[in-house]
């Protein structure tokens, strides 16, 4: 009787495992095709004379990180951004922007890569 039913559990067993084997992983093709830039804040306030850093990065469909080129430019007045060129992340899968605050006023700081936008709102109070 254990016999029969160990055999009967062994082919069952064999059979769940090969027609599992041959199922396709649905999200495959998200896979390194850039999906999302991912940012660190949406929001930042800088004093005036005062600095502030985020960091951004291309991302999948699985939220992997890419490496992708991401490039920094500001819109509005009272602040300005720049790529900071001391952030060197192995692997290159992110970059890092620094904000100054000049002057009171507001604008965004526009992050750009692999044919993807996104942005984060800068207010100098």
């Amino acid at each position: 009787m254990n016999r029969r039913l160990f055999g009967m559990l062994g082919a069952l067993a064999a059979l769940v495992f090969t027609a599992g084997a041959c199922k396709k992983d649905p999200l495959s093709d998200l896979d390194g095709k850039p999906s999302a830039i991912v940012k660190q804040f949406s929001q930042m306030h800088v004093g005036i004379g005062d600095s502030a850093a985020f960091v951004a990065s291309v991302v999948d469909g699985r939220f992997t990180p890419l490496e992708e080129t991401i490039t920094f430019s500001t819109t509005g007045t009272g602040f300005s951004a720049v790529a900071d060129a001391s952030y060197q992340p192995q692997p290159p899968t992110s970059a890092r922007a620094k904000g100054y605050g000049s002057a009171a006023g507001t604008g965004f700081v526009i992050i750009q890569g692999a044919g993807l936008r996104d942005s984060v709102a800068v207010t100098v109070p």
